[in-house]
C-alpha cells in the first residue's frame, strides 16, 4: 500500500518518506539488526508496522550532531559518513544502524550523520515506538539487554588511573 509522498523539512534537513512498508517485508530487514535479535517474530512485526520508507539526497544530513534523538535509521542502500564536529570518524554502508538509544531516550546525537551519495534509509521514530512500548513493555528490556550484550564486547579501553 502506497502513501502520499511528502517532503518534511526541519532542523536543516530534507527528508521524502516515499512509502509505508509492507511489514512482512519491513520484518525481513529488522530481524537482521542485532538490536533487535532478542525480539520474537511477532513483536518484530509489529515493530515493522511503524517503519517508513526514507531517501535522503547526497550531502543531506540524516541527523545531525547535538540535536534530540528522534528515532532509529537502518540503512537500506547507499553509504553515509558519521561526522563529530565536522571530521569524518566512521563510515557507514546498507546493513548498518545507527538512533538505537533514541528509540528509548531522546539524548542528544553525538554525531551527525551524513548521505554520501543517494541514501534510503528504514526510519521508526521514538514517538511511533514509545506508543508500542506502552503496550509491549518487554520490548524494550530485550533491546536494552541487546544493547548490554553489544557493549560487553566492545574491546576493553584501558583503565584510567
Amino acid at each position: 500500500r502506497q502513501y502520499p509522498s511528502k517532503t518534511y523539512r526541519g532542523g536543516g534537513m530534507s527528508v521524502r518518506k516515499l512509502i509505508k512498508l509492507d511489514p512482512d517485508d519491513t520484518a525481513r530487514a529488522l530481524a537482521g539488526v542485532p538490536l533487535f535479535s532478542g525480539c520474537s517474530d511477532e513483536e518484530i512485526r509489529e515493530i515493522a508496522t511503524l517503519a517508513h520508507l526514507l531517501r535522503f539526497d547526497d550531502g543531506a544530513v540524516i541527523v545531525p550532531e547535538g540535536e534530540e534523538g528522534q528515532g532509529f535509521y537502518l540503512l537500506m542502500s547507499g553509504d553515509a559518513r558519521v561526522l563529530r564536529g565536522g571530521e569524518e570518524i566512521n563510515r557507514m554502508r546498507a546493513g548498518d544502524f545507527f538512533g538505537e538509544i533514541a528509540l528509548l531516550e531522546g539524548t542528544p546525537r553525538t554525531a551527525s550523520v551524513a548521505a554520501d551519495g543517494p541514501v534510503v534509509c528504514l526510519g521508526i521514530l521514538r514517538a511511533d515506538f514509545r506508543s508500542l512500548l506502552v503496550r509491549q513493555p518487554r520490548i524494550a528490556l530485550r533491546i536494552i539487554e541487546e544493547e548490554g550484550r553489544r557493549y560487553d564486547q566492545l574491546p576493553e579501553s584501558p583503565a584510567i588511573e
